[in-house]
Formats: C-alpha cells, sequence, structure tokens
C-alpha cells in the first residue's frame, strides 16, 4: 500500500527553474571560497552581536525554567514587557492582553493567516515587499490570493495611493504594508500612511503592518507607527527580536491588536485561541527564551542604536559607491538593512533579473536577492545588504561594475 499525502498539499509549490539553478550554481561556485553571499537579511551572520541580553538566558538556565511556558509566568510578564516597549519606543497603547507571541514574525504571520484567510480571500498588499516571498508562499492551502499596490520610484517608493484605492474589492479582507520598508528602504511619509487609513477605513479593513524596522532609521527620521494615526480603524501590527535586538535565532515575535471601536474584536479573540492551541504559536516557544526576551525588552536598545549608526555610515558610503557605477542607480535607504538599486540593462541586455543574477553569480560570483521576487514594482533591481563590513560591501559592488562593464 502506498501512503499518500494529504490533498490539501496537492498545490505545494516546487521550486521554480531559476530557484534550482541558482541553488546548484550557488553550491557549486562557494567551493572556490571567493563567493560574495549578500541574500540573507540577517545581522548576526555579519558580526552584529548584541551579548548583553544572552546573560539573561544564561540567568534563565540557571534559575530552573526549564517548564512548560504555560507552567510560567514568563507568558504574561513577556506581554507586559512588549506593551510597555510599545510605549516607550513608538508611543502606541497596546494592552498587554491584546499583544499575542509567537515564533518569529513568519510565525506570528502565520498564525493571524490561520486567523483570518478562507477561500476566496484577498489581501492587498503594498509592494515591493518582502512579505511576497516568505508569508505569501503557503497560501494555497487557504486557496487565498494576494493583490499587489505599487510604490513609486520616482517619489522615493512612496505608496501609489489611487492605485491601492482601485484594487480594494468585496473580498479584500486587509492591507498590507512593511514600514519601513524590506527592500527598499523606504520609510513611509505621514501624508502616505494617512491615506492608507483612509482607504482602509472607507472599506472597513484592517491595516495589517510589519514594523520590524521601526526603529532602524536613518538621518534622525522617525519611522511613524500605522496605528498613530488609526484612531478608529484597526491596526494589526507585526513585530519581534530579529533586527533591533539582533536576536533572530531566538525566533521571539509578536502581534499587537489596535481596535479603538472592536471593530476586530472578533477576530483577535480567534487569533490568540489558534495562538494557543496545542503545539502552535506560544506553546512551541522555550520557556528560557520566554523569560531572556522579558529582561530583553524590559531594558535598552542601546545596542541596536549602534548597530544603526553603523549601518547608516556604510549606507552612505554605498550610496556614493553606486553613484559611481555606470548604469545602476539608487533610491537613498532612510531605514532597514538594504537598499535597492536598479540596473538598467535589466529588460534589454537582460531580458529578466532572473538572467540578470545567474550571469553575474556565473561570471563575479557574487549573489544578491532579484527585485521581482519582492513584487512586480521590484523588476530591474536587486537587494543590496548593508549589514556585511564596507570592505565586503565594495568588494561586492567593484564585481558588479566589471560584470556591466563586461556586458
Amino acid at each position: 500500500m502506498v501512503v499518500k499525502p494529504s490533498s490539501r498539499w496537492d498545490e505545494l509549490q516546487k521550486p521554480s527553474k531559476f530557484q534550482s539553478k541558482l541553488e546548484k550554481m550557488r553550491k557549486e561556485m562557494k567551493k572556490s571560497g571567493t563567493q560574495i553571499d549578500l541574500t540573507e537579511g540577517d545581522p548576526v551572520i555579519f558580526g552584529h552581536v548584541n551579548q548583553s541580553i544572552s546573560d539573561s538566558l544564561v540567568e534563565a538556565a540557571e534559575g530552573g525554567w526549564h517548564m512548560y511556558p504555560e507552567q510560567s509566568p514568563w507568558r504574561d510578564e513577556l506581554r507586559k514587557a512588549i506593551s510597555s516597549f510599545e510605549k516607550r519606543h513608538r508611543n502606541i497603547e497596546y494592552n498587554p492582553e491584546d499583544v499575542i507571541i509567537g515564533p518569529g514574525v513568519a510565525g506570528c504571520f502565520q498564525i493571524l493567516h490561520y486567523s483570518l484567510l478562507e477561500p476566496g480571500s484577498e489581501m492587498v498588499v503594498i509592494e515591493p515587499a518582502h512579505y511576497l516571498l516568505g508569508p505569501t508562499s503557503y497560501w494555497y492551502y487557504f486557496q487565498s490570493r494576494v493583490v499587489t499596490s505599487p510604490c513609486s520610484e520616482d517619489e522615493e517608493w512612496e505608496p501609489e495611493v489611487e492605485e491601492l484605492r482601485s484594487k480594494i474589492t468585496s473580498r479584500t479582507k486587509g492591507i498590507v504594508i512593511v514600514n519601513p520598508n524590506n527592500p527598499t528602504g523606504a520609510v513611509y511619509s505621514e501624508r502616505a500612511l494617512k491615506e492608507i487609513v483612509n482607504i482602509a477605513g472607507e472599506n472597513d479593513l484592517p491595516i495589517i503592518s510589519d514594523e520590524i524596522y521601526g526603529l532602524i532609521t536613518f538621518d534622525g527620521i522617525v519611522a511613524k507607527p500605522a496605528a498613530e494615526f488609526a484612531k478608529d480603524v484597526p491596526v494589526i501590527a507585526l513585530s519581534g527580536m530579529s533586527k533591533i535586538f539582533m536576536r533572530t535565532g531566538w525566533r521571539v515575535g509578536y502581534i499587537c491588536f489596535h481596535d479603538p471601536e472592536g471593530r476586530i474584536s472578533e477576530l483577535s479573540k480567534v487569533t490568540k485561541r489558534v495562538a494557543g492551541l496545542y503545539g502552535h504559536g506560544i506553546t512551541a516557544m522555550p520557556t528560557p527564551i520566554l523569560f531572556a526576551a522579558t529582561k530583553a525588552f524590559q531594558g535598552s536598545i542601546d545596542a541596536g542604536i549602534e548597530m544603526t549608526k553603523r549601518l547608516e555610515v556604510r549606507r552612505d558610503h554605498t550610496m556614493k559607491r553606486i553613484k559611481e557605477i555606470d548604469g545602476v542607480s539608487c533610491i537613498k535607504p532612510r531605514g532597514t538593512l538594504y537598499c535597492f538599486p536598479k540596473v538598467h540593462e535589466i529588460g534589454r541586455t537582460w531580458k529578466t533579473d532572473e538572467g540578470f543574477i545567474l550571469d553575474l553569480l556565473k561570471e563575479e560570483n557574487v549573489i544578491f536577492n532579484r527585485g521581482s521576487g519582492y513584487g512586480d514594482s521590484g523588476f530591474g533591481h536587486f537587494r543590496l545588504l548593508l549589514l556585511p563590513d564596507q570592505r565586503i560591501i565594495d568588494e561586492a559592488l567593484n564585481r558588479l561594475e566589471h560584470f556591466l562593464k563586461g556586458h
């Protein structure tokens, strides 16, 4: 007898030809020892470390916090700490009861999707956005679809709000924003956020706001949380420890419900229940991590601020270097860990950005993320990390320049 998998996975996506070829080439060329791989936005692997908060993890182990999480006080204490953190750093009041903890922002998105989506659902996503890579990869499971609304590169990657308004239908379940933005580094203006809030209000929709980069901004700019402008519009904000605390591997994320008029109270209740199901969300998180995360959110973000200062210096140098390369331009990022250069020969010399990425890897052993993976308006771009040491960024750009001159 052959045991077959569940039919719900019949649409499970296989790697595309591009992904398969890229991975094969990456592994083969990595053997040379000269590969520069700038695809992973992980502060830790590029040497950005907040070592002091590890003391709390040691304290948890020595203090005997090894029981099931529901038998400890740390789930509730962490919710309280996150609520206080959001008030201190973003000036938004969240009741601790309206904070849901999950295994990273990725895990929180999964909890939210399970709670919100159903067959025929649509979510309008302002792109370019990382949301179109990971968080939507399993949506066929819900028989739901993504509808995208572009940003304008000519307007420093501001959302095109009239386009957004035109994408709303009776099937729309919410509007998704990633602000500050991965991959562009844009920080949406107050005007844009207010217009998005107005559109959501006009259509009785929640805003789902990924704010994981909200405290990593440059030039004194403050990234305003969507909830600041949403007096009567519900906002579901997501963030976590991965970036500002430099703890990607701790997998601590959270969802905050801003719902001043109770419009999504039923969704909030269901999401909390889904997050607490056996083997789901918070029930799968280690108690020592909950203890250490509580201490981190109660403490300072000084180490994250220092990292941000280093990134700003690298941003400035990188922008100067990009300007020296013929055929490449880039809007100056105002935050996050990235910039999003445009290669003007993509669409001409290379018909696709996939072809550009593969040729660059083959000839120069440098690999970036392709722009179109973040949405149609990312076509012709690639995502460049600001995380590596400047010498590595310069070497990657030197190879890019050599590559473009050869073509």
